[in-house]
C-alpha cells in the first residue's frame, strides 16, 4: 500500500522493497516443477516485509511473493506452506503453494539458486508461488486496523476463524526453532517467570538487545505496564492446547462472497500458538482502530463489530465466560512480543531506525497503554460480556 495521507502511523506499512518485474516473474515461474509462462503483470501488492505481484500466466493467474533472505529463509517458510496445504485438505479455501523443480542449480548475485519443495532461493531472495484465491478482493485498499463494513461480515469472519482453528487440528509441525524478524508469536507475555523469560528472549535476539541498549531504552522498567496482564494470562493460557495460527486475520487478507469470507491468504505470520490467539488477533486487527487512537481519538473502537466476531466464533466453537476473560486479558499484550521482535526487521531489513522506534514507542508501549485508559477499559468490558 502507499501512504497517500502522509500519516506517520501508516508510513510503517508503506512498501519499501523493489517491485517484482515481469522478467523476474517469468524466471521464477519457469523454475516450477510444472513450468508456467508469465504473460502480463496484473497488480502489485505493497507489503512492508516482502514484494508481491499478481501475474497472468498461460494457465491462469498466480501470485508471487519475494522475501529478502535478511527477513526469512526457506526453513522458516516451509512450515507455514505445510499448514496451508493441511487447511486446504480439510476444507478451508486457501490457495496452496506450487512446488519448484528438484534439479535446479546455478548461481545469482548474492548466492546460489536452489529449491526445497515450494520455496525457491535465488541469490539473496526467496520466492513462493500460489494460484489466485477465489472471491471478491473488496478490502484490497483497507488500511491497517480498518474494520469490516458490516456487522454481518464481522459475524461471518468470526465463524470462519473458528472453522479454520478446527481445521488446524492435526498439523503437528513444530514452530521454526531459530528466531527470525518476521514472526507473530504469543508466549513471552504469557510466561510465569516473566523477567527471566524476557532476558533469555533478548539473548536469542542480539539485534533487538543491541538496539535497546543503543537507544537507551529501559525495557524491564517499561514492561511494568504489561505485567498486570502477564500475571493474569500466564496460568490459563499455558493450559491451552497449541495449534498453528494464521497470525494476521485482518479483513484485507480475505476474499469475500456476499457477507462471507470465501478464501484466506497471506500466511506469512503463521506460527504455532493456540486457537484462542487467532480469535484475539481477529479482534485486535478488526475492531480497534489504532491509527486513529494513536492520533488522539481514544474512542475509535468498534464494540458491535467485536461482539459480532465473538458471536460468529461462539456459534462454531462455544466460548465460556472464562475464555472471554482470558481473551480480554490477552488483548493488551497480544502484539507485544511481535512489536519487540519486529525491531530486528526494521533495523536490519530496512535500515530505517524511525520504524524500529515505532515498534517500541507505539506498538509495544502506546497500544498497551490504551487498554488502561477509560476507552480501553470499556472495550475490554464489552469483550467480557460479549457472549
Amino acid at each position: 500500500m502507499e501512504n497517500v495521507t502522509g500519516d506517520p502511523q501508516l508510513d510503517i506499512v508503506a512498501q519499501r522493497w523493489p517491485d517484482i518485474t515481469l522478467a523476474e516473474a517469468a524466471d521464477v515461474l519457469s523454475r516450477l516443477r510444472h513450468p508456467l509462462r508469465a504473460l502480463e503483470l496484473l497488480t502489485r501488492s505493497g507489503r512492508p516485509t516482502a514484494a508481491g505481484v499478481m501475474i497472468r500466466a498461460n494457465e491462469g493467474d498466480v501470485f508471487i511473493k519475494r522475501y529478502a533472505l535478511s527477513v526469512r529463509d526457506a526453513a522458516s517458510i516451509l512450515p507455514y506452506h505445510g499448514f496451508v496445504h493441511h487447511l486446504a485438505k480439510r476444507g478451508i479455501s486457501t490457495p496452496t503453494f506450487m512446488p519448484f523443480a528438484d534439479d535446479l542449480g546455478g548461481s545469482a548475485p548474492g548466492g546460489p539458486i536452489w529449491a526445497t519443495d515450494s520455496a525457491l532461493t535465488i541469490g539473496g531472495a526467496v520466492y513462493e508461488v500460489c494460484a489466485k484465491a477465489e472471491g471478491d478482493d473488496r478490502y484490497i485498499d483497507a488500511l491497517s486496523w480498518d474494520p469490516p463494513r458490516t456487522v454481518s461480515e464481522a459475524e461471518q469472519l468470526g465463524a470462519f476463524m473458528a472453522r479454520m482453528s478446527m481445521a488446524a487440528e492435526g498439523y503437528d509441525a513444530p514452530r521454526p526453532a531459530a528466531p527470525n524478524p518476521f514472526q507473530n508469536r504469543f508466549g513471552l507475555f504469557a510466561t510465569a517467570d516473566f523477567d527471566a523469560a524476557v532476558k533469555a528472549w533478548l539473548e536469542e535476539r542480539p539485534v533487538v538487545r543491541d538496539y535497546l541498549k543503543s537507544t537507551d531504552r529501559h525495557l524491564m522498567q517499561d514492561l511494568d505496564l504489561h505485567r498486570r496482564y502477564v500475571e493474569k494470562v500466564s496460568g490459563p493460557y499455558g493450559a491451552l492446547p497449541s495449534c498453528w495460527t494464521h497470525g494476521d486475520p485482518h479483513i484485507s487478507n480475505f476474499l469475500w462472497q456476499g457477507d462471507r469470507p470465501s478464501s484466506i491468504f497471506d500466511f506469512g505470520l503463521a506460527d504455532r500458538n493456540t486457537a484462542l490467539f487467532d480469535l484475539v488477533e481477529t479482534l485486535e486487527r478488526n475492531t480497534i482502530r489504532f491509527v486513529s487512537i494513536m492520533n488522539g481519538d481514544d474512542d475509535a473502537y468498534c464494540a458491535d463489530t467485536a461482539a459480532a466476531i465473538i458471536r460468529g466464533y461462539n456459534g462454531v466453537i462455544p466460548l465460556s465466560s472464562s475464555d472471554l476473560a482470558l481473551v480480554a486479558d490477552m488483548l493488551p499484550v497480544c502484539q507485544s512480543e511481535a512489536a519487540l521482535n519486529w525491531i530486528a526487521y526494521y533495523v536490519e531489513g530496512t535500515h530505517r531506525p524511525q520504524d524500529a522506534a515505532w515498534c517500541y514507542d507505539i506498538s509495544l508501549m502506546g497500544h498497551t497503554a490504551w487498554f488502561a485508559r477509560p476507552s480501553g477499559q470499556r472495550y475490554l468490558d464489552a469483550i467480557r460480556m460479549a457472549a
